[in-house]
Order: structure tokens, then C-alpha cells, then sequence
């Protein structure tokens, strides 16, 4: 797989490139990519298709499928202009209702219950960027259905905006490390709050 990198470096010229993941949170998709190792992938709110072609070439070679979601027009046509065929990915208006096992977030174009009722066992919710609304809309679903479930989000160190990631049914080990994440990221947030610094907000350049 090209380093995530390359293909940040790839998409960020093209148009539309304004509301592309940054580099710190595609490099966070695949490294949890690499941990769960799903084999069905909804993503939601394809853009232009930078995270995308992450996605494809993840899933080149493996027993997975990846479904993107993305209903704006001009999207779709930039999304097909952008990303390399692969067999491995569909682009679709609206998310089949199969049962994923890894979801990244990205966009309004949420199926209806898809919260709670098509997330198997122990899935990846990773949620690019803040959108503080749709993670609470989440956690309520999540919690309507009784799904246990720990969350922690990651920020590079200019403390920019990065990224969260919801692991349901997490065992104790993982809730123990989330916990870790979440008092690490806070502590690594005080210097800059002491500073004036803003938190979580998009970076430039």
C-alpha cells in the first residue's frame, strides 16, 4: 500500500480537497485497520475519495469489502474521477443494511439504524475529525441498545483536530488502554490550553 502520505499528498491539489482527512487521521484508519483486520467496511461521506483509496489499498489482496456512502453529485463525480478501480469497493447512495465490522464516519449520510441494529460484535467506529453531534447521537443509540461500548480520541501534537474511535463489546485490557488514551490526550492538552492554544480545530497547510 502507498504510504498514507502519498495519497494525502495526491488528493490535496484536486478539487474539493478542502474537506479532505488530514494525514494524522488516515494514518489513524489504517493503523486500526491493522488491529481489527475487518473484512465488511461502510464508509460514510466518501468526499472526493481521499480516505477512500486508503481504504481500497488497504483491502487489495484481503477478504474484505468496502462500501462507501456518498449522495452529492458532484462528490460522486469527483469520487470516480479520483480513486483507482478496485473489486475490493463499491461506491452506493445509501449503505446496504448488512451487519459491518468497521465504520468510518465521515459524513451525514447515516442509514437509519445503523447504530443499532447493523454493527456486529466488537466494531471499530472511527469518526474523523470532531462532529461532536453524530458521536452523541451515537452514544445514545449505542446505549438505547445496550451495546457496551468505550471511546478515546487522538489529536497530533500540534493538537489540531484528529480523530475518535468507539470500540464496542471492548474487553477489560481495552477499556483499561482507552482509559490511558483519554487521560494521555488531556494531559498533552494542557500545555497548549495554558498557551491560549484552540483544541481540536482544523489544521491549515
Amino acid at each position: 500500500m502507498d504510504d498514507v502520505r502519498d495519497v494525502w499528498q495526491r488528493f490535496k491539489v484536486l478539487p474539493g480537497s478542502s474537506q479532505i482527512s488530514s494525514p494524522f487521521a488516515l494514518a489513524g484508519v489504517s493503523w486500526w485497520l491493522d488491529r481489527r483486520q475487518p473484512t465488511l467496511i461502510c464508509e460514510i461521506g466518501g468526499g472526493i475519495g481521499c480516505a477512500s483509496e486508503m481504504l481500497c489499498q488497504w483491502a487489495e489482496g484481503r477478504p474484505c469489502l468496502v462500501v462507501v456512502v456518498e449522495d452529492n453529485p458532484w462528490c460522486l463525480d469527483q469520487w470516480r474521477r479520483n480513486v483507482r478501480p478496485s473489486l475490493e469497493v463499491r461506491l452506493a447512495v445509501t449503505a446496504p443494511p448488512w451487519v459491518w465490522d468497521f465504520v468510518v464516519l465521515d459524513g451525514p449520510q447515516v442509514p437509519p439504524g445503523l447504530w443499532e441494529r447493523f454493527l456486529a460484535p466488537r466494531t471499530v467506529i472511527f469518526v474523523e475529525g470532531g462532529r461532536r453531534d453524530q458521536r452523541r447521537e451515537i452514544r445514545e443509540a449505542l446505549r438505547n441498545a445496550r451495546r457496551r461500548a468505550c471511546w478515546a480520541s487522538w489529536r497530533p501534537p500540534s493538537r489540531a483536530k484528529g480523530f475518535h474511535v468507539c470500540q464496542l463489546e471492548p474487553t477489560a485490557l481495552e477499556r483499561l488502554w482507552f482509559l490511558t488514551v483519554r487521560l494521555r490526550e488531556w494531559g498533552r492538552d494542557l500545555p497548549a490550553r495554558w498557551r491560549g492554544r484552540p483544541i481540536g480545530k482544523k489544521a491549515h497547510g
